[in-house]
C-alpha cells in the first residue's frame, strides 16, 4: 500500500534535511539552509527537489526546481495542496492549468508528463516568485497526425498559461525537424513577465547555425562555437534553450547538459575542465559537487531520517523500504547577450521505494511504450533501423550501458554501426559510416579503443571498432591497420589480453589488483577471432566449455559470447565445435531470456547452418518489438571486480549487473540476428538484389 496523499510527511523539505549534509559551504552556504528549508516546506508535498546552484566565484544564489508526475498519487498531492493554498503560491492561470491536468482534462496528462516547476528565491529567503512551469513536448518522434494534435493542445494551452491567443509563437519555433532536431520541452516563466524558453534537443554543432538562423536569433553565433563543440563532444546530450520576452527572441542562450552517468566520472571531468578553464566554475565548487552523489536509505547505518517521513515509510509498500538519491542531475551554461557566461548545477533529491530489498524489481516496459507486433521481419527490421537512427547522439556516437565507468560509446558505436550495415539500407549504411568517420578520429596512444573516450584502451571495444571498420568498406585504412596492430599485440603465449600490461587503468581506491581485468576472457577471445585467426581460433577452441558454451567475464550469460565464437569458429570450419555450440543452445529455455539473449540463440543456429530453427526463433522476437522500434534492455553485461579471475559468472553476486539502459545494444543485437538470417542477395525489403 502507498502512502495516502492525506498523510503528511514525504515533502521536499525532507529531501532538503537529507541533502543538506552533502552540500559544501561553497556551494550553499550554511546561513542560508533555513531560509531555503523555510521555502521548502511551503511546496507541493511531493518528495523531489533540485537546488539550481551557480558556479561561478562569489555567486550564492539558490533557486528551487520540483518534478510532478501522474504517477505515485502525485496528482492527488497536488490538489490537496492548491485546495489548501488556494493556488496563490502558483499564480491563477498556472493554478487553473493544473486543476485541468490533475483532472486530466483532454488528455493533458498524457500530453505533459512530467510536469517541472521552477522557483526564482528571492535573495532574502522570502517566498519565491510564482514558478516558471516546463511542459515535455518532443515532437520529433510523433507520428503526422498526433504530431498536428500536440502542437494544437501546446499552442492552446500556452495561450491559457500566457493569457494570450498565443500569436507570439510564430510556426518556425515548431517547424525544426530539419536534422533531426525536435522541441524537448517549454517553459512558462510566470515570475518573469511575458516570458517563454524553449529548449531543442539534438542540435548538433553543424546544425546549430541553420537552427538559430531559422528561428530568428537575433545573437553572434561566433560566441557559441567554442563551447558548443566541446561539450557535445564531451556530453551524452546538450539541450538549445532560447528564450521569448513579448514575443521577441532574445539574444541570450542556453545550453543544457546531461550525462547518463554519476558524477564524478572521467567523463564529467571533461565537462568541468571546459567550464573551469573559462572561468564559469571554480576549483573549490567543482570538488564539492564530486561530494554529492549518494543514495540515501532508512536503515543504514548511521543515516538519520526526517521525522516527518517515519509514518509514511511504515505505511509504504510491503516489498519496499524508501530510499533518496542525491545527485547532479545536470549543468547548464548560459551566454548572456554580451558574450558572458554563467555556469549552474542542478543537485536533485528524489525519495523512490526501493522493491525486494535489495533484489532488482521485475522489468517493466519503459514508459510511453507498449509493445506492437510488427507484420514481417522486413518491418521488424526497418523499425529497430529507424530507432538505432533517432538514438544517435549529437556528437555523432551512439551510448548505452551507462550505470558505471562512465557508460560506453565508443563501444557501442562500433556494433551500432555494424548492425546498420549489415540491413542493407543505403541511408542507415551512410550513417555507420558518418559514426565510424568520429570513431576514426578517436583512437588512443598505440593504436586502440577504450569503451569511452577515457576509458583505458582494450581489445573488445577495439575489434568490435575494426568490424564497423570493414563494413562500411574502411577495412584497409591506416587507423584500421594501426588498430590490428595493436591486438596483435596483446596475444601473450598461452593466452590474449583483454587489457594489455603496460595499460593503466585507474580506480577510485587505491592500490586494486587488476589481474582478473588483464586475464584471458573467452567472451574477448569470441569477438577478437576473426581478426586475428591464426592465432585465435585455436585458442577459441581451446576455450569451449564442454557442454558446447563458451564462458563469459563481461557478461552474465554465454549467450552472446557463445553466438560470436560460434560465427567465428563456422567462417574457418570448425564445424565440430559449432555443432556442439548448437547443442547448447537447443537446450536453452527461450521464455526466461531476454530478447538480446533470444537474438544471440538465433545467431548460433544460423552459423550451425538451421536456418529454419533460427527463423522460429527470430518470429517470436516480432511478438516482444516496442513501439519504437527497440527490444527491452536485455544485454546482460556485467562488471566484475577487477581481482576477480575467469571462471563462472551466472549467480555471481561479487559482480556489478550494468544494462543497456537505452536499449541502443540489445536492439543492434537484434538487428544482427535479423540480417544474418536474410539470404544472401536479399534485400531489407524481401526482394533479391
Amino acid at each position: 500500500m502507498r502512502p495516502e496523499p492525506g498523510i503528511p510527511g514525504l515533502t521536499p523539505a525532507g529531501c532538503f534535511d537529507l541533502l543538506a549534509p552533502r552540500l559544501a559551504d561553497v556551494l550553499v552556504p550554511a546561513g542560508r539552509h533555513r531560509a531555503i528549508r523555510e521555502v521548502t516546506a511551503l511546496l507541493p508535498p511531493v518528495p523531489r527537489l533540485a537546488l539550481e546552484i551557480r558556479l561561478g566565484p562569489a555567486e550564492t544564489a539558490v533557486d528551487l526546481h520540483q518534478m510532478i508526475t501522474r504517477h505515485d498519487n502525485d496528482p492527488q498531492i497536488l490538489l490537496r495542496h492548491l485546495e489548501r493554498t488556494g493556488g496563490g503560491w502558483a499564480g491563477a492561470p498556472l493554478a487553473d492549468f493544473l486543476r485541468g491536468w490533475i483532472a486530466d482534462e483532454d488528455g493533458l496528462q498524457g500530453w505533459f508528463d512530467p510536469l517541472y516547476l521552477e522557483w526564482d528565491m528571492a535573495p532574502d529567503g522570502g517566498l519565491p516568485q510564482p514558478p516558471a512551469l516546463f511542459l515535455a513536448s518532443d515532437l520529433r518522434f510523433d507520428d503526422p497526425a498526433v504530431r498536428t494534435r500536440r502542437r494544437t493542445v501546446l499552442r492552446r494551452t500556452l495561450a491559457r498559461l500566457c493569457g494570450a491567443d498565443g500569436a507570439g509563437l510564430h510556426d518556425r519555433l515548431f517547424d525544426v525537424s530539419e536534422h533531426g532536431v525536435s522541441i524537448g520541452h517549454i517553459g512558462v516563466m510566470s515570475g518573469r513577465g511575458d516570458a517563454l524558453r524553449v529548449n531543442y534537443k539534438n542540435v548538433t554543432p553543424a546544425a546549430l547555425p541553420g537552427l538559430l538562423d531559422r528561428i530568428g536569433w537575433p545573437g553572434d553565433i561566433a560566441r557559441l562555437q567554442d563551447h558548443v563543440a566541446v561539450l557535445v563532444d564531451r556530453a551524452d546530450r546538450v539541450a538549445v534553450g532560447v528564450d521569448l520576452v513579448d514575443g521577441r527572441i532574445q539574444p541570450s542562450i542556453g545550453f543544457e547538459i546531461f550525462c547518463d552517468h554519476p558524477l564524478p566520472s572521467g567523463r564529467w571531468d571533461r565537462i568541468l575542465d571546459h567550464l573551469c578553464a573559462h572561468g564559469l566554475c571554480t576549483a573549490e565548487k567543482r570538488a564539492a559537487l564530486a561530494d554529492i552523489e549518494a543514495t540515501l536509505a532508512a536503515g543504514d547505518a548511521g543515516q538519520s531520517w526526517p521525522a516527518s517521513w517515519i509514518l509514511p515509510t511504515i505505511r509504504g509498500p510491503e516489498d519496499a523500504y524508501p530510499a533518496v538519491r542525491c545527485h547532479v542531475s545536470h549543468l547548464k551554461l548560459g551566454i548572456g547577450a554580451d558574450g558572458s557566461g554563467q555556469a549552474k548545477a542542478y543537485i536533485a533529491a528524489e525519495h523512490h521505494w526501493r522493491r525486494g530489498f535489495g533484489h532488482p524489481a521485475p522489468e517493466a516496459l519503459p514508459a510511453g511504450l507498449a509493445i506492437r507486433l510488427r507484420p514481417s521481419i522486413a518491418a521488424a527490421m526497418a523499425d529497430a533501423t529507424a530507432f538505432l537512427l533517432r538514438a544517435r547522439q549529437q556528437n555523432g556516437l551512439w551510448g548505452d550501458f551507462n550505470r558505471v565507468n562512465g557508460g560506453c560509446n565508443n563501444w557501442v558505436t562500433g556494433v551500432a554501426a555494424l548492425a546498420l550495415s549489415a540491413t542493407g539500407d543505403a541511408g542507415a549504411l551512410a550513417t555507420a559510416r558518418e559514426a565510424v568517420d568520429v570513431l576514426s578520429h578517436r583512437p588512443q596512444a598505440g593504436g586502440g579503443w577504450g569503451h569511452n573516450e577515457t576509458a583505458p584502451v582494450d581489445t573488445d571495444t577495439t575489434a568490435s571498432i575494426i568490424k564497423a571498420l570493414e563494413a562500411v568498406g574502411a577495412g584497409d585504412s591506416p587507423v584500421a591497420v594501426a588498430a590490428r596492430a595493436f591486438l596483435r599485440s596483446h596475444v601473450t603465449g598461452d593466452g590474449f589480453q583483454s587489457y594489455g600490461t603496460a595499460t593503466r587503468i585507474r580506480f577510485a581506491a587505491g592500490d586494486v589488483t587488476d589481474d582478473g581485468w588483464r586475464a584471458t576472457h573467452a567472451c574477448v577471445v569470441a569477438n577478437c577471432a576473426l581478426l586475428l585467426p591464426d592465432q585465435l581460433i585455436p585458442l577459441l577452441l581451446d576455450c569451449q566449455a564442454p557442454d558446447g558454451s563458451w564462458t563469459p567475464y563481461w557478461w552474465r550469460t554465454p549467450a552472446y559470447p557463445t553466438a560470436l565464437a560460434a560465427e567465428a569458429l563456422a567462417l574457418h570450419g570448425q564445424e565440430a565445435a559449432v555443432g556442439r555450440a548448437v547443442a547448447w543452445a537447443t537446450a536453452q529455455d527461450l521464455a526466461v531470456l531476454s530478447p538480446f539473449c533470444v537474438a544471440a540463440i538465433a545467431r548460433i543456429f544460423i552459423a550451425g547452418g538451421d536456418h529454419g530453427g533460427a527463423d522460429d526463433i527470430l518470429a517470436g522476437l516480432l511478438r516482444s518489438q516496442l513501439s519504437d522500434g527497440s527490444w527491452t534492455a536485455g544485454a546482460d553485461m556485467i562488471s566484475p571486480r577487477p581481482h576477480q579471475m575467469p571462471g563462472p559468472m551466472d549467480g555471481n553476486t561479487d559482480v556489478i549487473d550494468v544494462p543497456d539502459d537505452r536499449r541502443v545494444f540489445t536492439t543492434a543485437g537484434v538487428l544482427l540476428a535479423f540480417a544474418a538470417a536474410r539470404p544472401a542477395g536479399v534485400s531489407p525489403g524481401g526482394e533479391r538484389g
